[in-house]
């Protein structure tokens, strides 16, 4: 079959507008994968020690009422500070962020319900028995782990 070249440039011209339509992110209609707003920040891995508190001794930072079985992570003082509303510890961005901590034993999902003072920056002070299903028994008081927020 044979085409004249006028006929075989319309359906060219035809074809690219409609492709050129079909993926344009200025087109309010048409949503294109990777064209969305980002609005997410890459976070590093944090590597530091985790230890263990009571956590049930009275209030979190956060304003919480939490048991020694809960998952609950405390961050460094800078780090919980550095990301503070107002002056209402209660009202941190922070709280309530889940974040996930590799250690010897396993894996395991933790949320940031308060802020540990004598933690070095990427340090975490985790509950009873968070720290014994990721780290291993109260005994050994310090290990180091790697974190980052889920």
């Amino acid at each position: 079959m044979k085409f004249s070249a006028s006929v075989l440039a319309t359906l060219l011209a035809v074809v690219s507008s409609v492709s050129a339509a079909a993926i344009s992110p200025l087109s309010p209609d048409v949503s294109v994968a990777g064209t969305e707003e980002y609005t997410h920040t890459l976070e590093r891995r944090a590597t530091g020690d985790a230890t263990w508190y009571d956590v049930q001794a009275g209030y979190t930072a956060c304003g919480m009422l939490v048991k020694n079985t809960s998952y609950t992570v405390a961050v460094s003082a800078a780090r919980y500070d550095a990301t503070k509303v107002d002056g209402n510890p209660n009202n941190n961005k922070i709280c309530g962020r889940k974040i996930r901590v590799r250690g010897p034993l396993r894996t395991l999902d933790g949320f940031v319900r308060d802020r540990c003072a004598g933690c070095k920056y990427d340090d975490v002070d985790l509950s009873p028995t968070l720290f014994q299903q990721i780290v291993g028994p109260l005994g050994i008081g310090r290990r180091q782990i790697t974190w980052d927020y889920v």
